[in-house]
């Protein structure tokens, strides 16, 4: 503003006025809020028979809002049963969780189901969340969860869907296995990935063996998560080819700089971004 304006200003007069501009642009963060009953008014009206959820505390302060619109619960039959279940940060003002489910069609476009903003990622927030995407989708048969191993989300899918296999990323499981098990990783890497992905159990047993000579912990920490939850050799169901939550990251990008916007807009953004994926593919 001084080199282009000749403007002398302080660097709080500045950031102040950043900030300002920036309100004008996006909307205040509080009115977004205060405005969800109304956005979720017109979406149903607009998007009849999609499924919304609206939670506050009794002193009136938002805590969860839930989005499953209908063309997801619609297009959710003709899918691969697997749905990939992901949270991340949002970096408004009142911060918070985005969290988004997600499914791929046959030709593998993604799909997503469900999203919803929550105050804190905990138990109570991610068994709310299932509870909601339990009333707009329900079960089908073969139906598998992906995820990391965050506890919220496996308390969660195992109240709410307890009969349906919760599997494992293995990217996020081999990132576990680094954190904890340093000294072998590099030694490991190509073998954890190729006995993951083996198709029988005698290619698996070959890989754990190896595995085994090298660091015995890494077999016994593998055991715990459960084989069933991360080798396809041993998975219970057909997860067609989904071994990681990639299409939760690939969403994840896309909506990167949007999760600094103030709710409503967010929202907005993203029901448009499923219209437009809806139209292309």
């Amino acid at each position: 503003m001084n080199k282009q304006y000749g403007l002398q200003m302080t660097y709080m007069q500045a950031w102040r006025s950043k900030e300002y501009a920036v309100q004008l642009l996006r909307g205040n963060p509080s009115e977004s809020y205060e405005n969800l009953l109304s956005y979720f008014y017109m979406m149903v009206l607009t998007n009849p028979m999609s499924v919304v959820s609206l939670k506050k505390t009794e002193e009136d302060l938002f805590m969860y809002a839930f989005v499953a619109l209908y063309p997801s619960i619609k297009g959710w039959q003709y899918c691969k049963p697997v749905v990939v279940v992901d949270g991340n940060f949002i970096k408004s003002t009142y911060r918070g969780t985005l969290l988004i489910t997600s499914i791929q069609d046959p030709a593998g476009s993604i799909l997503p189901l469900a999203y919803a903003i929550i105050y804190s990622e905990n138990n109570a927030s991610w068994e709310w969340f299932f509870a909601r995407f339990k009333d707009a989708f329900g079960e089908r048969e073969g139906i598998c969860i992906v995820s990391d191993r965050h506890g919220g989300i496996e308390n969660a899918a195992a109240t709410l869907y307890p009969q349906v296999p919760h599997c494992v990323c293995i990217w996020h499981l081999w990132n576990n296995v680094n954190e904890n098990y340093k000294k072998n990783h590099l030694q490991l890497n190509d073998i954890f990935f190729a006995m993951a992905k083996a198709y029988t159990v005698e290619k698996f047993d070959y890989h754990m063996a190896e595995v085994e000579r090298i660091d015995k912990r890494i077999k016994d920490y593998l055991i715990n998560v459960g084989y069933e939850r991360w080798s396809r050799a041993h998975s219970a169901i057909n997860k067609t080819l989904t071994m990681t939550s990639n299409i939760a990251k690939s969403i994840n990008a896309v909506l990167k700089a949007v999760r600094e916007l103030p709710v409503l807009p967010m929202l907005e953004y993203i029901r448009k971004l499923i219209g437009r994926w809806n139209v292309t593919n």
